[in-house]
């Protein structure tokens, strides 16, 4: 009897997680199981400090799990965007790769692609856990959140998790067309989505207990100005023909 051939395509980004290798390609490894028609592929977007490697040893041997090396840094949105171009599968997802979101979303995402072109994790709707984000971060979230909605014109209470999955058609369709790397790429999707008349459904998006937030990493002010240039800088290309829309 032949191998039935995975349906869906999950892409996990990561950057300098080589202390979490381990325990994410356990997870890995139990993911392969639970879902046997998805092929997990981790991409290290420029890490120094041998993720990579760690992550290979780890997944020796496993069939439906696969890494993909960048050399250097570009960004979450590049990862995501060169690693769906290889892909034909029906359904496309990526989620974070230092495992803010367990692999049990991928039974209710992948339902929900039946019925829509674009499904998007909505922390909002989900219960989070206890503490829940830093004060900082979660008010910085917010408003990025809402401005967001503002400049491009839809409604979503969580534009920024981790967690979204296209169809096939819709993913060719928008990722033809994207062009941020960073972290506002998710707010350029939602509005491609939005101008490519495209059907957007949202899912529970709950973090994982044990997950930490980078704050000192990601920078949060600086961060947050960058994302509001880059939110401009979509505007300019939608008025502009940037996109090639029409």
């Amino acid at each position: 009897m032949g191998t039935v051939r995975p349906h869906t395509f999950v892409v996990l980004p990561l950057h300098n997680e080589a202390a979490k290798a381990k325990l994410i390609c356990h997870e890995l490894k139990k993911a392969c199981r639970k879902f046997p028609r998805a092929f997990f592929m981790v991409v290290d977007d420029g890490s120094t400090d041998g993720t990579a490697a760690a992550i290979r040893h780890g997944l020796k041997g496993v069939e439906r799990a696969g890494v993909m090396v960048f050399p250097e840094n570009g960004g979450k949105g590049r990862v995501v965007r060169l690693a769906f171009a290889r892909a034909n599968h029906e359904f496309m997802i990526f989620m974070d790769g230092d495992l803010a979101y367990s692999f049990d979303h991928l039974k209710p995402m992948i339902a929900a692609l039946k019925t829509a072109d674009v499904v998007i994790g909505s922390r909002s709707m989900a219960p989070q856990p206890q503490g829940g984000l830093p004060a900082r971060r979660a008010f910085l979230g917010w408003a990025f959140n809402r401005l967001a909605c503002l400049i491009f014109g839809f409604e979503y209470p969580d534009t920024q998790a981790g967690l979204k999955g296209f169809t096939r058609a819709a993913a060719r369709q928008i990722f033809s067309k994207q062009k941020l790397d960073d972290f506002a790429f998710d707010a350029e999707l939602l509005y491609l989505a939005k101008k490519l008349n495209l059907k957007v459904d949202q899912i529970p998006a709950k973090v994982s207990g044990g997950h930490t937030y980078k704050t000192s990493q990601v920078k949060l002010l600086k961060d947050s100005l960058r994302c509001l240039m880059d939110f401009c800088l979509v505007r300019w290309w939608s008025w502009t023909g940037g996109y090639k829309l029409s």
